[in-house]
């Protein structure tokens, strides 16, 4: 077993702490600064932790959010996850219908077409504006759901079927083989084998493809005007670019902790699996 030196393990220890300090300790400030009473912003210990601490920053932020903007923050909430969970369940569903049949079937031009997905996911999303705003204007999809929907699972396909179909390919066949000997149907491989084997990739794809959605601005922005229909970062960009007031900054913390709640919860619930397949895509592979 490869055995660390002092000088490796003093210098793979600092790497660690100071990765772990640049993205948290932005988060830990936000979230300061959302317990924070607007006279003591800038007098708080060390310019960081609160003075005192008040919770009225996030009742606050609520109703600033509904006078500023005319739409209350449960509709955002609403608007993001109907968006969200709608792209990601046709993402998963689609993707994973494409993995099973890549591993499972002989067909011509398979890896072909892998590689179009591949270079699908290469594209920069910026070029994929003008042929989605033509073709949602076409079928009468701006301004509504399906506007975010169909765009977000477009982005979010080519990334689960790389991941699904790299856990499908690790699947012995002697498995697959004795459930056919058995009777089973293509259908019931795939849904009683192949996706409870892979549920390390499927909480993988899950997570990042929820980041991706639930934080994506550029879709919403130009897909969506109406009011009653923004999502939680087309709302807050409004806010902090200019709504019918200035938002105070304790408030405005406030917001992005709130907004940012929904991540948190569905990293707590996948983190397990999404660390196992980590794991076991980088030892198997």
């Amino acid at each position: 077993m490869f055995k660390l030196t002092i000088k490796q393990f003093l210098f793979t220890r600092l790497a660690i702490i100071i990765s772990l300090a640049i993205v948290i300790l932005p988060l830990m400030w936000i979230f300061f600064l959302s317990l924070k009473r607007p006279n003591e912003l800038f007098q708080s210990i060390l310019f960081f932790f609160p003075k005192h601490i008040t919770f009225m920053n996030y009742p606050a932020a609520i109703n600033f959010s509904k006078d500023a903007l005319s739409i209350s923050f449960v509709r955002m909430y609403l608007n993001s996850t109907i968006a969200t969970s709608g792209g990601l369940i046709i993402s998963i569903l689609a993707a994973s219908f494409a993995a099973f049949s890549m591993v499972h079937y002989k067909f011509k031009f398979k890896e072909i077409y892998y590689t179009f997905i591949l270079v699908c996911q290469m594209l920069p999303v910026q070029l994929l504006l003008i042929p989605l705003y033509i073709v949602l204007w076409r079928m009468r999809f701006l301004n509504t759901y399906a506007a975010l929907i169909f765009p977000y699972a477009t982005i979010g396909i080519p990334v689960a079927t790389i991941v699904l179909r790299r856990f499908f390919e690790q699947i012995p066949l002697e498995i697959v083989d004795s459930a056919k000997i058995d009777g089973a149907s293509d259908f019931q491989i795939y849904k009683n084998l192949y996706l409870p084997l892979a549920t390390p990739a499927l909480a993988t794809a899950i997570i990042f493809l929820f980041l991706q959605m639930w934080n994506e601005f550029l879709f919403a922005l130009v897909f969506i005007n109406s009011d009653n229909l923004q999502t939680l970062p087309l709302a807050l960009s409004k806010l902090s670019f200019g709504g019918k007031e200035p938002v105070p900054l304790n408030v405005y913390t406030a917001m992005i902790v709130i907004s940012v709640i929904p991540i948190l919860i569905i990293f707590m619930i996948f983190q397990k699996w999404m660390v196992r397949g980590l794991v076991e895509g980088s030892i198997k592979g």
